[in-house]
């Protein structure tokens, strides 16, 4: 099974939470980081995600969806309401 960069997150915490989740919609993920230095702990270099070559596409488009979901912000309005 042939495995394929589908996007790269800007450091490894959010390559974590972007895999998480994806492993809740059972989308299969796995990162692969873009530096050696793992070993010192979180790294702040981008890390890339992969996805079985089949479900790539599918991967993409359900982190496409999943994020920009994220960024609603519940708490503020639509309109002003009149308020300046």
């Amino acid at each position: 099974m042939d495995w394929v960069v589908f996007a790269t997150a800007p450091d490894q915490l959010t390559a974590e939470m972007w895999q998480d989740l994806l492993e809740q919609a059972q989308i299969r993920c796995q990162l692969r980081a873009g530096d050696t230095f793992g070993f010192l702990g979180v790294s702040a270099t981008p890390v890339r995600l992969v996805a079985p070559q089949e479900e790539a596409e599918i991967a993409r488009d359900a982190l496409e969806t999943l994020v920009k979901l994220s960024e609603i912000d519940a708490d503020s309005p639509d309109t002003t309401d009149g308020y300046a």
